[in-house]
This record gives structure tokens, sequence and C-alpha cells, in this order.
């Protein structure tokens, strides 16, 4: 069987897989560990590259059609992954359920205040001093437009596709407060430069008045060729402990 590949925006797993492995002592393994995922539907779900591990791996999403997704992949890579519909905002498990808990690029589509509630979930049903992958939007991609119209404040919705779809950004002081009762193990800013390569000119000056820069219209538009390097998207990932 050929080993489990994720996308290539999926890396900061690949590091929390990593951190588990540090995290154990002499001779244990991760085999038969406990790990859920929020968010566990789509096409190629990370939940399998721990399910490859031999760890007990459990996914709860909340759209029925992403579930399939997830389960014909793990049918088709021959891997044990128990899947459920749940809504992380009430997990649908015991307290100190879990060795493990994470979540990647779902979270984001949530309210403020519904991914203070989801996290809060994750650490419930998280076992004393168990670890947590978590991650957030921040404030600090550019342009803020391309998330679409501000409904309130970091809240953004956009159509995409015929639906409306809606991302919520952080900026670093309330990302932080969102995990004030973990014990932080490492904090990731991760950066990429994507989105430019499809601006037009006219598109280009309509971000003007956003510009990162303070500078004329013309140095603005003397900037076009740059763009590359400034549309920027930025998630900030958390890799947390639970406290004793």
């Amino acid at each position: 069987m050929n080993p489990v590949i994720l996308r290539t925006n999926a890396t900061a797993v690949y590091r929390f897989l990593c951190i588990l492995n540090s995290s154990l002592d002499e001779g244990e393994t991760l085999q038969r560990k406990k790990i859920l995922d929020c968010g566990a539907g789509g096409p190629i779900p990370p939940l399998a590259l721990f399910a490859e591990q031999g760890m007990d791996a459990v996914g709860i999403d909340i759209c029925e059609e992403q579930l399939a997704k997830a389960s014909a992949f793990a049918q088709q890579m021959n891997l044990s992954i128990r899947l459920r519909s749940g809504d992380m905002r009430q997990i649908p498990y015991e307290d100190a359920t879990f060795d493990y808990v994470y979540e990647h690029y779902s979270m984001c589509h949530l309210s403020k205040a519904d991914t203070a509630a989801a996290i809060e979930e994750m650490r419930r049903v998280l076992q004393p001093g168990g670890i947590a992958f978590l991650g957030v939007i921040s404030q600090d991609c550019w342009p803020l437009l391309s998330f679409g119209e501000e409904r309130a404040s970091g809240e953004r919705c956009v159509i995409e596709e015929g639906e409306e779809r809606c991302h919520t950004l952080f900026t670093d002081a309330e990302s932080d407060d969102l995990v004030s009762s973990w014990d932080v193990a490492s904090k990731e800013k991760s950066i990429s430069y994507v989105g430019g390569e499809g601006l037009s000119k006219d598109e280009w000056k309509a971000l003007y008045s956003e510009s990162p820069t303070n500078c004329s219209l013309k140095a603005w538009m003397a900037r076009y060729s740059e763009r590359f390097n400034i549309c920027r998207y930025v998630h900030v990932y958390y890799y947390l402990k639970k406290p004793i």
C-alpha cells in the first residue's frame, strides 16, 4: 500500500505527527492512541495519516457529503477510520475521551463566538496532558477584500460557486486569547504568497484603498509587477497541551 500523502497545504499536520512522536516515553508508540479530527470530511482526509500509524482514528464532520468522501478514501487505502456526523461546537463524546485532538482548515468558517466554543469543546474531550493542534486565519492576510464583505469584526462572507461562504480572521491578540486556558507548546504563523497572479491591472487599482503601504496611486500602480510578493494568505497554528 502506498503511504498517505496529504496536500501541500497540510505541512502543519505532518509537524503535528512529529510532535506526537516526540512526546512519547521511551518504548511507547502511537499504536492505539485515540485521536479525534474535528472537520474530518473531504477527499483526502488528514485523519488517514494518523490511521496509517496504527492510531485509533475518529472523525466528525457536519457535512454528510464530505464524510462520504473521506470514507471512500479510507476504503480505497484500506485504512481503519471511524467517521460520524457531528458538530465541533458540541462534540458528541464524553469528557477526556481522546489522547489527541486536531482541526485543520475547518474552524475558519465559524464565527468568533463559535470558534471559541469549538476550542473549548476540544479541550473538554481531551485527556489531561493530551495534545491538540488547531489553526485560525490571521488578519495579516491581504487583501482582506478577497474574503468578501465584512459582516462583523473579522467575519467576512463571499459568494463562491454560487453559495455564500464565510471566513473569520483573528488578530494575534484575539487568537492568543482563544487558547489562553491551554499550555502552548508551539505557535507558527504560516505565510503563503498567493492570489496575485489572477489580478488584472484594474483589480489591482481597486485594491489601492486597502494598500498595505502608504503611497500614491501612481506608485501603487507601479508595484503591479510585485503583486506576487504582496498578496498573502496567513494562518496561525497552535500546538497545545491540556493542563493536568
